[in-house]
């Protein structure tokens, strides 16, 4: 009867720094597992927030930097290519109601 629990508390003995490390080995995978799904919403949040910020600056010229290097830019905003359409669409509804 004795050497079998000599031979369990051996193995115990033996075996604990094992048991600490694959321990610790889960418990930083399972926070890195959680750390990337953190990061992969946080940048997808930031991807939509970038979507609608390029949105508006391509529409009202809303740009927040103010490191403007070009010379000769040819950008417009959405106020001039909104005043171009209706242009546009004053022209042609103009040609129809001469036609008829």
């Amino acid at each position: 009867m004795q050497r079998p629990t000599l031979l369990i508390v051996l193995i115990v003995i033996f075996t604990f720094p094992l048991w600490i490390g694959l321990g610790a080995g889960l418990i930083g995978m399972i926070a890195g597992l959680f750390a990337g799904l953190v990061g992969l919403i946080i940048g997808l949040i930031g991807a939509i927030i970038g979507i609608f910020a390029a949105l508006f600056d391509a529409l009202f010229g809303w740009d927040l930097s103010d490191h403007h290097y070009t010379l000769g830019s040819t950008y417009m905003n959405g106020y001039v290519w909104f005043a171009l359409l209706l242009v546009i669409a004053f022209i042609i509804t103009r040609k129809n109601k001469n036609r008829a």
